[in-house]
């Protein structure tokens, strides 16, 4: 009988918080916390974004079968069905995130089937929160963009979006409870579209701004931070939201991705570099005290020293505050990886992150 349970997770916020729910789960089955070394269930929440991740998986993997060989093993989270294929048999089990309950029934095969609602997404599962001061809440899950490199699309599908009144009064929840930091998830935010509920149609509002307008009115000392926004749908509503709101953080999140126009084609981001500075002056010219961090990729599929060169110097005219730089891995199934080649060498990307990370993070 299982009775501890263990967490591994990997990847972005989202991640976190599914994992948030995933205890929740695990806690109505009547399991209990417990450590990798004596746990009974060892749960994987998997990242195929890059490889790094799913190395760490194998590594891990090794690790627990000569410390805890004994423990059951289940993968869930966005996992691409090219590492799914290679990891399934290494797991007791293996699921999608979007079918948390059916898990919580494999778990506790004596569950009464009957009680799981199978019409309620598991985004509307009330989560065990891991953090105290900031309270994660995925808005949508899913995207739509195809960026050529990236493998949301594959591993959560489409974007679909959260009931905006359920959004609202969990947030109100929160507040009442002492959170302080209110932070929205999506892969997209700014593409967040109110589900039309009776109830959500009541309060007069539709899409992310929209949804920003019904979090402020809620009474308390709190702040909202969101991520990601794609620049593409990054509108003037919104900057004039941000700039006038004091609960809106000006703190911002806003992914560069390369700072050369070829490369921004061959990645399929829809906006150029042109359009993106443009978009960064105008945020900074009506945003006090704005900063913005960003996220680049280094080394993409045929990126010349030159085309390198033009995201260095867009950095530096952009003057982020701070950037989360990646050396591009290929994944399979991405339109990248059927398309272009892999032809700059790891010593390249690795010098060309290193500039990056010297020129925003260590002046900073």
């Amino acid at each position: 009988m299982l009775k501890t349970y263990f967490i591994f997770t990997l990847g972005c916020q989202m991640n976190v918080s599914d994992s948030e729910r995933i205890e929740a789960v695990l806690e109505k089955c009547g399991l209990n916390p417990g450590d990798e070394k004596s746990a009974d269930l060892i749960i994987v929440n998997a990242c195929s974004v890059r490889q790094k991740p799913i190395d760490r998986i194998w590594g891990k993997l090794r690790v627990w079968q000569k410390i805890n060989p004994q423990a059951k093993r289940i993968l869930t989270g966005c996992v691409l069905s090219n590492d799914l294929k290679k990891l399934t048999t290494k797991f007791d089990f293996c699921f999608k995130i979007e079918d948390l309950k059916d898990f919580s029934w494999w778990v506790k095969k004596s569950l009464d089937p009957t009680n799981l609602d199978k019409k309620k997404n598991y985004l509307e599962l009330k989560p065990k929160r891991l953090d105290k001061k900031i309270a994660y809440i995925p808005i949508m899950t899913g995207c739509n963009n195809f960026c050529s490199y990236c493998v949301v699309p594959y591993t959560r599908g489409k974007e679909w979006s959260r009931d905006l009144r359920a959004i609202v009064e969990e947030v109100r929840c929160l507040v009442k409870k002492g959170h302080k930091e209110i932070m929205l998830l999506g892969q997209n935010v700014c593409s967040y579209s109110c589900q039309q509920t009776a109830a959500s149609r009541q309060l007069k509002a539709n899409g992310f701004v929209g949804l920003l307008n019904q979090l402020v009115k809620i009474p308390g000392d709190f702040k909202i931070s969101f991520m990601s926004p794609h620049p593409k749908d990054f509108s003037d509503e919104l900057i004039d939201l941000i700039a006038e709101e004091p609960k809106i953080s000006k703190q911002i999140h806003l992914p560069l991705q390369s700072g050369d126009d070829k490369v921004l084609q061959k990645m399929n981001r829809h906006y150029t570099t042109k359009e993106f500075l443009k978009l960064v002056d105008k945020m900074r010219n009506a945003i006090f005290d704005l900063e913005i961090s960003t996220d680049i990729i280094v080394g993409f599929s045929g990126e010349s020293k030159k085309e390198f060169q033009n995201t260095v110097n867009l950095a530096k005219k952009c003057r982020f505050n701070k950037a989360y730089v990646s050396v591009y891995s290929p994944r399979s199934g991405t339109m990248a990886d059927k398309k272009f080649r892999d032809d700059v060498s790891m010593a390249e990307k690795k010098r060309r992150w290193l500039v990056l990370d010297q020129l925003i993070n260590r002046q900073n």
